[in-house]
């Protein structure tokens, strides 16, 4: 019972600053956002080492794309949107695909090596490491900014 006082309290004082907690129906390794920031990480990584685009390419991707459409909607929201009858037709159009290349990514790759170096020349030469407590106050700015945006949104129909 007292597992379940503190996680009311926890999900209320996320509420009360904006956020929206979820709770996991089961226990797993790390929390849901990050597994899911990983397998984000995992693929950019890959795509990166094998040459198939460099890290910009993956954060235009995110910043231009991804990002903003799943900072209101999440990936089923989108999948379900994306075909002209909802998750159902998506699955049976895409399914198929999604396998295809699914069945593609590997093994989990380390952070290391010439990908490293040349990810974090890009990343320094972008914001330099000096200026990383200036980029923070910068995002956390905008995530704010986001949060209060959002919160003026009209309601989904």
């Amino acid at each position: 019972k007292q597992w379940y006082q503190r996680r009311v309290a926890i999900t209320a004082g996320m509420e009360g600053i904006g956020m929206k907690p979820v709770v996991a129906k089961k226990e797993c390794d790390g929390f849901i956002l990050n597994r899911l920031q990983y397998a984000v990480l995992q693929e950019g990584w890959r795509l990166v080492k094998e040459g198939v685009c460099d890290a910009k390419d993956i954060d235009t991707v995110m910043t231009g794309g991804l990002g903003i459409r799943w900072s209101f909607i999440g990936p089923f929201e989108t999948a379900h949107l994306n075909a002209p009858n909802g998750i159902r037709d998506y699955a049976e159009r895409y399914s198929k695909g999604i396998v295809r290349v699914s069945n593609t990514f590997g093994s989990p790759e380390p952070f290391q090596g010439k990908t490293l170096s040349d990810m974090a020349e890009y990343l320094e030469s972008e914001m330099p490491v000096a200026n990383l407590n200036e980029t923070r106050k910068w995002r956390d700015e905008i995530l704010k900014q986001m949060a209060i945006f959002k919160q003026s949104m009209p309601a989904k129909p």
